[in-house]
C-alpha cells in the first residue's frame, strides 16, 4: 500500500459558507496532511477533523495564518490519524476557493 493518498479537494464555497470546506473523506486513516493552499483573503486557516463521516468536527492542532497571496503554496500539516476533515477560513472568502489534500504517513 502506498504511503501516499489520493488528492482530493475541498472548496471554501461563497454561496454557501464562506468560512469552511464541505467534509472531506480522505479515504484512510493518515498520519499527516499535504495541503495546497489558493490565493486566499489574508486569514488564519485551520483542520477539523471527525473519527466518523458527518460526525463531530473539532479543531485540531493550531492554526497556520496566510497573508494575502499572489500564488498558492503547499504546507504538511499533522492529521494524526483522522479520515475526515474539513478546512476552516478565519476570514469568509470573496470567492470561491479550492485547496487540494492528500494524506500519508511515514
Amino acid at each position: 500500500m502506498s504511503i501516499y493518498g489520493t488528492w482530493k479537494t475541498a472548496t471554501i464555497t461563497v454561496a454557501t459558507n464562506a468560512t469552511h470546506s464541505a467534509e472531506v473523506d480522505l479515504g484512510n486513516d493518515w498520519d499527516f496532511l499535504d495541503i495546497i493552499i489558493p490565493s486566499l483573503t489574508s486569514c488564519t486557516l485551520k483542520l477539523q477533523a471527525a473519527q466518523t463521516t458527518g460526525g463531530t468536527f473539532q479543531d485540531l492542532g493550531s492554526g497556520v495564518t496566510t497573508p494575502t497571496t499572489i500564488g498558492s503554496y503547499s504546507d504538511v500539516w499533522t492529521l494524526g490519524g483522522y479520515r475526515y476533515v474539513k478546512v476552516v477560513s478565519s476570514a469568509s472568502q470573496g470567492a470561491n476557493e479550492t485547496f487540494q489534500l492528500r494524506g500519508w504517513r511515514r
